[in-house]
C-alpha cells in the first residue's frame, strides 16, 4: 500500500536521524522523503519536497530549529512540525509553539512518544510530551491576574463546545474525544474549528490560556 504521508527528518546528529528513520519507516502510512543536518538545509529541503510532516531538533547549526520552523510554516502552513529536543525549558517550548510547531517531544522519551505525536499532529491535533504540558500550565498559572481574567467570549461557546475545549486542552485527540462523547471524528473536528474561530485563538497556547482564565480546566490536577 502506498504511504499516505511524507516525512522530512531534521537533526544535526546522523545517528539520531538513523534512529528516527527506523522508527518512522516501520509505519505503513509514512514515507521518509528526506533529511537535513542544519537549519538552512532543513528549510531548503522542506520547501523543495513539501512534506506532510517534519521532525525538527531545536539546537540546529547555522539556523535554529525554532527559526527554521517559523520559516517553514510561513511558506507551507499545512506542513506539521514536531519538535524533538533535549531542552525542556519553558522558553524553548513556548517559542517553538509560537513558531508554529504542532508537537513537542523530549528526546529522552522519543522512542516511546514519537508515534503518538505523529498520529496526533497528522490527525490535526497537537501533542505535548507530559513534562512539556506541565511546564506550559505552570507558565500560565504564573501570569498576572489581568492576563488570566475571565473573558466575555465564554458566553458565546455552547455547552458542547466548552466540553470539547476542556478535552482538547487536556490533550485528547479528535478521535479520542469522539469516542468519549459518542460523536464522529468529523463532528469533533468541526466543533474544534468553530471554537478556534469564536475565540480567535488558533494554537494550543491560546486555547490553554483561555481555558485556565475561564475556569474550564484545573491546572493543578492537569500538571500532576
Amino acid at each position: 500500500m502506498r504511504p499516505r504521508y511524507r516525512v522530512v527528518i531534521c537533526d544535526d546528529h546522523a545517528i539520531f536521524r538513523e534512529g528516527l528513520k527506523k522508527v518512522l519507516a516501520g509505519h505503513p502510512d509514512l514515507e521518509i522523503a528526506g533529511e537535513a543536518a542544519n537549519g538552512f538545509q532543513a528549510v531548503e529541503v522542506v520547501k523543495k519536497l513539501e512534506p506532510d510532516l517534519v521532525t525538527m531538533d531545536i539546537a540546529m547549526p547555522e539556523l535554529s530549529g525554532i527559526e527554521a520552523t517559523r520559516e517553514i510554516i510561513s511558506t507551507l502552513p499545512h506542513t506539521r512540525v514536531i519538535i524533538m529536543s533535549v531542552h525542556s525549558r519553558k522558553t524553548f517550548i513556548m517559542e517553538a509553539l509560537k513558531a508554529g510547531a504542532r508537537g513537542y517531544v523530549l528526546k529522552d522519551s522519543a522512542g516511546e512518544k514519537l508515534m503518538d505525536a505523529v498520529k496526533a499532529v497528522l490527525n490535526g491535533d497537537c501533542y505535548l510530551d507530559s513534562p512539556v504540558a506541565a511546564r506550559i500550565v505552570d507558565e500560565f498559572v504564573k501570569l498576572p491576574e489581568k492576563d488570566l481574567a475571565p473573558q466575555d467570549t465564554s458566553e458565546h461557546l455552547t455547552d458542547r463546545e466548552r466540553q470539547i475545549l476542556r478535552l482538547i486542552v487536556e490533550g485528547l485527540s479528535n478521535k479520542d474525544i469522539a469516542a468519549k462523547l459518542f460523536l464522529s471524528p468529523k463532528t469533533v473536528e468541526n466543533h474544534r474549528a468553530r471554537i478556534m474561530s469564536k475565540l480567535d485563538r488558533h494554537d494550543l497556547i491560546g486555547l490553554v490560556k483561555y481555558a485556565i482564565a475561564n475556569g474550564l480546566v484545573d491546572p493543578d490536577s492537569w500538571s500532576r
